[in-house]
């Protein structure tokens, strides 16, 4: 049997494969924001995330700070309200196939198949607790988790150039919480702040691939920073409670992942050093403002309505850059496509109708693109607009079990339909080559839907 000895380039081309594999491996960042896609807690989320001015549990310090004083207010006035929700979100997106894949300007040769669109579900529970200590102005303690079940963190940074769902594939698979505190600091007047808390990852690495009998080595440093994000909120609630109006301001934040690469390989008696940098953001958090208003239109009948302005002008996609450094073997920088990102504005509608101890919640969304043009140029980054319509039934009890803790029962589903869009690839490929074509040429069509539900359980203690 004849053995082939690897060239040294293709040998080269195997040490760089292994060390980005490293490097993407080990960047992972621990924080992502469920509330802003899927809400926290059944109640939130029949009512289509509109909120921010009613409907206050143990989730409070999250949906609004400033409602903390009212969410231990479930019945008799107790200090304590402690929710737990368990949720449930299967995206099922559009197949795209028979498309470019690959071509010579991002691999070695032209490619057509199919896309993976087959994203995670999101499955995970979610615990918020808040505490009112004993003085006039109600000062309340929030503290809102949320931990995936089927991992513990999620880390894939998508494709580049290829049909990619941007906002899906990872962000709502790694764990989140928030600290948040509130108080009435006047009669009808809460005010309260929070902080949204994310990770930074900085690493470095020196690897020394070898083969045979020669062991292959590396050392690896990494340092992960905590990094918060602030937010605030008010609420106002006349003298009757009949109308309210609430407002939060959350401020951006990036999870970002660097890292510094050295290795090295021996090829015929000389070591081949590269030397590279790997930098990223895992996901983004935009600047956001949410204002909305609650009235109490009958005894039994309750209307939200909420606008919520996110800046998404700013986005930080999770995309890979490499950037290579000197004293190493020259590599291509990566040279990512560019989008156009724009701010957009989510309108939300709400209804409770309570009649003895059930309520019955229903809600709509709107929630635009955050890109200005479909990506019928390089690039193939996917943001549909989403009609968002849930639904949900909540139950109170006087006693939980047999303790003497009032509690309610909520249940919720939700629908997320992500309007069609049809994508026509233009002539040539990423360069202008006429010869060849864009990666997802010549066109597909995005869209979808997401479905799912959840429960929660809300003591007051």
């Amino acid at each position: 049997m004849k053995i082939e000895r690897a060239s040294p380039c293709r040998t080269r081309m195997l040490a760089l494969y292994a060390t980005i594999s490293l490097s993407l491996f080990w960047g992972r960042t621990l924080w992502a924001n469920v509330g802003d896609i899927f809400g926290l807690g059944s109640r939130s989320a029949a009512l289509a995330q509109a909120t921010t001015a009613w409907a206050f549990d143990g989730f409070a310090g999250y949906s609004n700070p400033a409602g903390l004083p009212l969410s231990t207010q479930l019945e008799d006035n107790r200090r304590m309200a402690l929710s737990w929700g368990l949720l449930g979100m299967r995206p099922d997106f559009k197949p795209i196939s028979g498309v470019t894949t690959t071509n010579s300007y991002t691999a070695d040769r032209p490619r057509t198949g199919d896309v993976d669109v087959s994203y995670r579900s999101t499955l995970g529970q979610a615990l918020g607790l808040s505490y009112r200590l004993e003085d006039q102005a109600k000062a309340t303690l929030g503290l809102v988790f949320f931990l995936p079940l089927n991992q513990l963190a999620y880390l894939d940074t998508g494709e580049v150039y290829t049909p990619e769902y941007v906002l899906y594939r990872a962000r709502t698979q790694r764990p989140q919480m928030e600290l948040a505190a509130g108080a009435e600091l006047i009669p009808g007047f809460h005010a309260g702040a929070g902080l949204h808390v994310s990770f930074g990852l900085t690493s470095t690495a020196d690897v020394l691939l070898q083969s045979g009998e020669k062991p292959s080595t590396m050392k690896f440093r990494a340092t992960l920073k905590p990094k918060a994000a602030p937010y605030f909120g008010f609420l106002f609630i006349p003298g009757s409670r009949g109308f309210s109006l609430g407002g939060v301001l959350r401020f951006p934040v990036a999870a970002n992942n660097d890292m510094v690469l050295e290795s090295g390989l021996p090829v015929l008696g000389q070591v081949v050093p590269f030397k590279f940098s790997v930098e990223s953001a895992v996901f983004y958090d935009p600047l956001t403002i949410q204002l909305g208003s609650s009235w109490e239109a009958t005894e039994r009948w309750r209307i939200l309505a909420e606008l919520h302005y996110q800046a998404w002008r700013n986005f930080k996609p999770p995309m890979v850059t490499l950037l290579g450094l000197p004293g190493g073997n020259p590599i291509s920088n990566s040279m990512n496509p560019t989008f156009s990102y724009r701010d957009i504005l989510i309108p939300r509608l709400a209804h409770e109708i309570s009649w003895g101890e059930k309520t019955v919640r229903l809600g709509y969304a709107y929630r635009p693109s955050i890109f200005k043009d479909l990506p019928n140029g390089p690039g193939n980054y996917l943001d549909p607009p989403q009609h968002i319509v849930t639904a949900g039934l909540g139950l109170r009890f006087k006693r939980f079990l047999h303790f003497n803790t009032p509690c309610s029962l909520d249940f919720h589903a939700g629908y997320h339909h992500l309007v069609a869009q049809q994508i026509s690839k233009t002539p040539g490929d990423e360069t202008g080559n006429p010869a060849e074509t864009k990666i997802g040429a010549p066109g597909y069509d995005a869209g979808g839907k997401i479905l799912g539900g959840g429960v929660s359980l809300s003591l007051a203690i």
